[in-house]
């Protein structure tokens, strides 16, 4: 009997111990993956954005001859302007990226619709000659084009990167001065500037193919020189007057962008 009771107690021990060991397994099979470490940035993809931009423009302007009296040249260059034009930002993009581990390599090629613009008149006395003048001002750049690498590093479906590189803009500067002495001067020229912007931003992976991000990016299209002839009321030059422009940007945008996908992630 004693036997007998021994080798039940035996078998009843083994069942628990199975049992045990066959929920624990299920346990650590069924455990839910908490991170998404797979996810691969690497390929191609396009997309649009959309924000605002801001900035500021200085317009310098001078008189290029020995004739006008020194007071009245400084009168006129006191009347330079700074503008602060805003607008709408909205465009595309298209972009590769390289991932090696958790960090991001790639280059981002976008062209933005700006509508930057503003204008202004002054109209004030010459000190010298008893006469006035008026000089009216006005500058845009309607659009801008910008090709960035980009360096980033990734946190599950998140991507967090720098960015920096090249921008392109069409500059426009208009200009017209008058003067009570019968003396008039007119410019109207547009350049293609060429400047260097960088920048951060965010970008999130909602689903294998898309993702939305938010970025800031700093422009710098340093600065344009014209020139054009003093007017006399006979049509006759008395000099010239001289002016240089700059436009410096800053711009916060959201954007969307379509992958479509790549070689799995590098690992070294």
């Amino acid at each position: 009997m004693r036997l007998l009771g021994l080798a039940a107690l035996l078998a009843m021990t083994g069942v628990a111990t199975a049992s045990a060991a066959d929920m624990l397994s299920r346990i650590v099979t069924k455990a839910p993956q908490i991170t998404d470490a797979s996810y691969n940035w690497g390929g191609w993809y396009v997309g649009g954005h959309a924000g605002g931009v801001w900035g500021r423009s200085d317009v310098n302007s001078a008189f290029v001859n020995g004739t006008t009296p020194i007071a009245n040249q400084q009168a006129f260059a006191s009347s330079s302007t700074q503008f602060n034009p805003a607008g709408f930002n909205g465009g595309g993009q298209i972009g590769y990226n390289h991932q090696v581990d958790r960090w991001l390599f790639g280059v981002e090629v976008d062209a933005s619709y700006t509508g930057l613009r503003q204008a202004r008149s002054v109209t004030a006395p010459f000190p010298v000659g008893g006469t006035s003048f008026t000089a009216t001002t006005a500058t845009s750049a309607d659009w801008s084009v910008t090709l960035r690498p980009r360096v980033g590093y990734t946190v599950d479906r998140t991507l967090f990167y720098l960015t920096g590189g090249l921008a392109l803009t069409e500059l426009n500067l208009s200009s017209s001065y008058v003067d009570t002495a019968g003396q008039s001067e007119r410019t109207d020229f547009s350049k293609t500037a060429v400047g260097w912007v960088a920048g951060a931003g965010i970008e999130h992976a909602f689903t294998r193919n898309w993702s939305a991000k938010v970025e800031y990016l700093y422009t710098d299209f340093g600065k344009q020189k014209a020139a054009s002839p003093l007017l006399t009321g006979a049509g006759t030059a008395n000099g010239l007057v001289a002016h240089d422009v700059n436009l410096n940007t800053n711009t916060v945008r959201g954007g969307l962008n379509y992958h479509f996908g790549g070689p799995s992630v590098a690992r070294y």
